[in-house]
This record gives structure tokens, C-alpha cells and sequence, in this order.
């Protein structure tokens, strides 16, 4: 069946995001679920990842991304601190799927503080990501806008100091 240029335009775009060491299970998992075609045009970041994707277009880094985040309707990222927050400082609807791979269990924690303050979807586990994805445009409405909070330690410590 072929479609033609209506039918492309009213996929959502997403691109998944997994920072610069890469998240090889969740990039295999995404690039092999031809299913998703159908519905979503997705572009993988694949980091310093070792799986090439072979059915989705895919880059490994882009120092230019954050200019280019407008391109793109949904997100799929790694649970990295500056990824998310970049993502939800730009008001971007972002679904988190943390790297359990890695040693450390940071990944996990900040996916579920971002579920419990309602900022973003998590999918904990990848082999659930098709289906996650699914239902990214349900389960990423009504979340909370991100209010980026400043960081005046320094003010208070000094006030402190000198008073």
C-alpha cells in the first residue's frame, strides 16, 4: 500500500533519546518493532551504542538537537537528569524508560520522581516499550508543566554569614 503525503504528515513524530553512552536494548527493541511504522515516524539517537538500527533513520550525537527539539511531537528518553529537564524546560511531552543496564540505579530513581510529581510517562521496562508507545499521546496529556526552579543557595549562605 502506498501512502501518500496526507497520510505521512498525520504520524506523530518521535524521536527516542538515550545520551551519549547509548541504551542498545531500547534502540534494538524500538528499531524492531515495525509494528510502530504505521503510526509514528520515529528517529533513534543511538549514543556511543554498539546496535545499529537497520529499519529506523538514526544518528549517534547532534550538538545542534536542542535547536532542532521542534521538529518532533513526542519524546523517548533515558532517565538522564539534563536530557529530561532540557526536554521539560522546553514544555515537550516526554515519555522515560530508565536504563536498568547501568551499574548505577540513578536512572531509576528520577523515573519514578518525575511519575510521582506527574512531569512525564515512564515505561519501566523495554520489552512494554511498543505498547508504551501506543499510547504515548494518552498517557503524556495532563501532565505538569515544569517550572525550572533557581537555584540562590549562595545568597542565603552569605546572608547567613554576614548577619
Amino acid at each position: 500500500m502506498m501512502l501518500n503525503s496526507q497520510d505521512v504528515s498525520k504520524k506523530n513524530r518521535v524521536l527516542v533519546i538515550t545520551g551519549t553512552t547509548g541504551f542498545d536494548s531500547l534502540v534494538r527493541k524500538i528499531d524492531e518493532s515495525r509494528e510502530l511504522e504505521k503510526g509514528y515516524d520515529i528517529t533513534l539517537q543511538t549514543g556511543e551504542g554498539a546496535y545499529q538500527p537497520k529499519h529506523k533513520p538514526s544518528f549517534d550525537f547532534d550538538k545542534g538537537l536542542k535547536d532542532r527539539l521542534h521538529e518532533y511531537d513526542f519524546f523517548i528518553t533515558h532517565a538522564g537528569a539534563g536530557t529530561i529537564f532540557m526536554l521539560l524546560e522546553q514544555r515537550k511531552r516526554v515519555l522515560v524508560v530508565p536504563n536498568t543496564e547501568r551499574a548505577d540505579k540513578h536512572q531509576i530513581e528520577l523515573a519514578q520522581y518525575v511519575k510521582s510529581q506527574n512531569l512525564c510517562a515512564v515505561c519501566q521496562n523495554v520489552q512494554e516499550i511498543a505498547h508504551a508507545i501506543s499510547k504515548i499521546e494518552q498517557s503524556t496529556q495532563g501532565l505538569q508543566p515544569y517550572e525550572k526552579v533557581e537555584f540562590n543557595a549562595v545568597k542565603e549562605v552569605l546572608r547567613y554569614i554576614y548577619e
